[in-house]
């Protein structure tokens, strides 16, 4: 699974990070998780209301955005409508925080850029224009913002910057010698998770805070592994994220302070890609086995 651009297919599973009994890498008793999707969905996330999933196939031959409801799912979702029909690949679809826009990046111009478009898919938008791949759209939750990650010019780096909802204002708000992608501004807007390629290896990622105000960085996962994918729970407390475990991903949360890991799914598959429900009691997420990708959801134990 290439842990930069590629996304397949989704997989929706929901486990309650606070409510886990399971010690420091044990597994967690129950898989609670419900498989939403056929082959070839990824890359899925709540909408603010908790009752849609917003994500990317490539059923139609390049990748497309596209919305299902959550109410009478089956194996196919339920209500799936898809947003964009242009040329080329649209995909990494976010949600505003009102529910009424919806940031993704496309290639529909060239190289990858990140547009924006109504929640329906009318006034698609391009907001930033180079030659330099961008990937991973994020809203900030006042949806003042929206983070992305650019490629850096001649390196194999990627630096996290920010960009307005028109494209007025694009500013970079992290760049090293180290690949730094993924990144998601916490509830409270203080800080920003995201993985790190240490050393700029990328058999060596993980999961690093960036305190806005101070530019502190906090290394919360330290393992022989490769520690990715992060994304906030609702309460600003707790983190997901995708570990290697043996030959596949699976999803972990810790704190935001880097204490008390835990290990959510088991089974067989690679899981990655988590996004938490509105109300923190859900996880949807992509699980691949044999080269398919799906959407699963996981309900977090009570």
């Amino acid at each position: 699974m290439s842990r930069i651009i590629a996304v397949l297919s989704f997989a929706l599973v929901i486990p309650s990070p606070a409510l886990s009994q399971s010690s420091e890498g044990a597994r967690s008793p129950a898989e609670p998780i419900e498989k939403l999707t056929h082959p070839r969905f990824s890359y899925p996330t709540w909408s603010p209301d908790g009752r849609r999933i917003l994500y990317e196939s490539s059923v139609s031959g390049d990748w497309e955005i596209y919305v299902m409801d959550l109410d009478g799912l089956g194996n196919d979702g339920g209500n799936i409508v898809q947003l964009t029909h242009a040329e080329g690949n649209d995909r990494m679809p976010s949600w505003s925080p009102d529910g009424n826009w919806i940031a993704f990046v496309s290639d529909r111009d060239g190289d990858f850029d990140v547009y924006r478009m109504r929640s329906d898919g009318s006034q698609a938008t391009r907001l930033t224009d180079n030659d330099l791949p961008e990937i991973h759209p994020y809203w900030m939750p006042d949806g003042s913002q929206i983070l992305f990650n650019r490629l850096v010019r001649d390196e194999r780096l990627y630096a996290i910057w920010s960009t307005s909802p028109d494209g007025a204002d694009q500013r970079e708000i992290l760049r090293d010698d180290e690949l730094n992608s993924y990144a998601q501004m916490s509830p409270d807007g203080a800080k920003i998770v995201f993985d790190k390629w240490v050393g700029n290896d990328e058999e060596n990622g993980e999961i690093y805070v960036l305190h806005v105000k101070t530019g502190r960085l906090d290394r919360l996962t330290e393992n022989d592994v490769y520690d990715g994918y992060p994304a906030w729970f609702p309460d600003g407390e707790w983190i997901v994220y995708s570990s290697e475990v043996g030959d596949d991903f699976k999803l972990f949360r810790i704190r935001a302070d880097g204490m008390d890991r835990r290990q959510l799914t088991t089974g067989p598959g690679s899981d990655a890609r988590a996004h938490v429900s509105p109300d923190g009691r859900r996880i949807v997420f992509n699980r691949e086995i044999d080269d398919n990708i799906n959407i699963h959801v996981l309900t977090l134990e009570e």
